[in-house]
């Protein structure tokens, strides 16, 4: 099974039935971060994830914290496995907290105040209540890279049926999705948009952003599809990456909408079938077929 994945049993209760039935969840485990740099080794931060895609989410991380601007600023990484987890219960999966050495570009200038002695991330809550508005107006960001297209309720359609497809939501229900659909050539590529899944929201958009990173040097376009609610710490890593359009299933906090509309994001939140909500004022992107109406 993959290391992503966890088989249990456990109880359904159903009216007055109780049955045991087999289960997949998902897979939350801890991953440290130390920072090699200049002959100094610090600790950055030990986050919970699902395992998977673990370089990816350390780019990711690293850019969208202002740490590194290119995937050229980290030199190598290199995997420690710790000692196993106490009173875990593995069931095949590996139980080890993953420890991941960062060794950084000696040129690289890093301001002190941005590596923090030690920070815990949960896999639910990100890296909370280190950034505002006026913080993140003074990093180094990405230039936006705009789209140039209409919303419809249809391109919304068939933006949330893609996440509902991710394959390990699929199996657990329990893990946040991150995509990219790339637009080129006025053309919205829907089927070879890169995914990723974790149980924490922010960490399924930093393997994204790694990925990205890594594999395009975030010079590719497109819409930022998420699967959650949009807190400001998502809207910071959008701006940090320079993706200009955020479609997402949840609601959005005032903060992000705030951040949003400060960096020119278009943002759009509570996608279903049939209705979506533009909080932003990018209401000349709606399609011709939307009658726009102040109620």
């Amino acid at each position: 099974m993959p290391d992503n994945q966890f088989n249990i049993h456990r109880f359904q209760v159903e009216h007055n039935r109780v049955d045991l039935k087999p289960d997949v969840i998902a897979v939350e485990e801890p991953m440290q971060i130390l920072l090699s740099h200049r002959d100094k080794l610090k600790p950055y931060g030990l986050t919970m994830r699902t395992p998977g895609n673990d370089i990816e989410l350390i780019y990711g991380l690293l850019l969208t914290e202002g740490i590194i601007c290119s995937a050229q600023d980290i030199n190598t990484i290199e995997q420690e496995p710790l000692s196993p987890l106490p009173q875990r219960q593995t069931n095949g999966v590996s139980g080890l907290t993953n420890q991941y050495i960062v060794n950084l570009r000696h040129q690289l200038d890093i301001e002190e105040h941005l590596i923090q002695p030690y920070h815990m991330s949960y896999s639910g809550c990100g890296l909370c209540g280190k950034t505002s508005l006026q913080a993140l107006d003074l990093k180094p960001k990405r230039n936006l890279k705009k789209v140039d297209f209409q919303l419809s309720h249809q391109l919304i359609k068939q933006l949330k049926n893609q996440l509902a497809r991710q394959p390990l939501f699929s199996k657990t229900g329990g893990v946040h999705a991150a995509g990219l659909i790339y637009y080129q050539d006025d053309f919205l590529d829907i089927e070879n948009a890169p995914f990723f899944e974790d149980i924490g929201r922010h960490n399924a958009l930093d393997k994204l952003i790694g990925y990205e990173l890594i594999k395009h040097d975030l010079q590719q376009s497109g819409i930022l599809v998420l699967s959650g609610r949009i807190g400001f710490e998502l809207v910071q890593k959008a701006v940090m990456a320079g993706f200009a359009m955020i479609v997402a299933l949840g609601a959005p906090s005032h903060l992000a909408i705030q951040a949003a509309n400060q960096f020119d994001i278009v943002l759009v939140g509570f996608a279903k079938d049939t209705s979506f909500n533009l909080y932003t004022a990018h209401k000349n992107l709606l399609n011709d077929s939307v009658a726009f109406k102040l109620v």
